[in-house]
């Protein structure tokens, strides 16, 4: 399970650090915006909320616990999902 590699979403809830953890999850490859063909808009995530274009969820799950655990950040919630389709407001 989580073994695809492909677009993945992943979501979560820290306690403390979190513009360490997530620009340590940028300098990975993770962005917290994505842009749809054929429109100029670029559509921004929830601040929690990042994708990457060549993971799978379980590698995305590691890294992100990793990144807490190296950062002193509490990881209370999170979930990896693979993302086919994007859709913004």
């Amino acid at each position: 399970m989580g073994t695809t590699i492909g677009n993945v979403l992943i979501s979560y809830d820290i306690d403390k650090f979190h513009t360490q953890v997530k620009t340590a999850l940028e300098a990975l490859g993770y962005y917290d915006n994505f842009k749809l063909d054929n429109d100029p808009k670029i559509y921004k995530l929830p601040n929690t909320t990042m994708w990457h274009p060549k993971k799978s969820s379980s590698q995305a799950m590691n890294e992100l616990k990793l990144i807490c655990s190296n950062n002193g950040a509490k990881l209370e919630k999170a979930v990896a999902v693979k993302a086919t389709e994007f859709v913004g407001f």
